[in-house]
């Protein structure tokens, strides 16, 4: 992920940045859950959550598994990235 895509990412309210519990690359935490993370220079997952993802009507993003709360997006969408992972952070904020 470029240092400008992760920026803007990290400029989100109340954004906490740590390593990924799964694999200790750059991820973004929110309320102690991590809802952000790259794989590599290529990909991004968002943990949208089923019912945003439910919602969600853009080939771009690419669920992992049916079950999943994550999608798989190129990190060449930044714009995408942006608005789904303000969509995330919403969603997996703890109340």
């Amino acid at each position: 992920m470029s240092k400008e895509l992760f920026g803007r990412l990290a400029e989100l309210p109340d954004v906490e940045q740590r390593p990924s519990q799964f694999h200790g690359e750059p991820a973004l935490w929110i309320d102690g859950r991590e809802f952000v993370h790259t794989h590599g220079e290529r990909w991004i997952e968002i943990r949208l959550t089923g019912k945003l993802f439910n919602q969600l009507d853009d080939e771009r993003a690419m669920r992992r598994s049916r079950t999943s709360d994550w999608v798989m997006v190129d990190a060449n969408h930044a714009d995408l990235i942006v608005d789904l992972a303000r969509q995330a952070l919403e969603a997996n904020r703890r109340s």
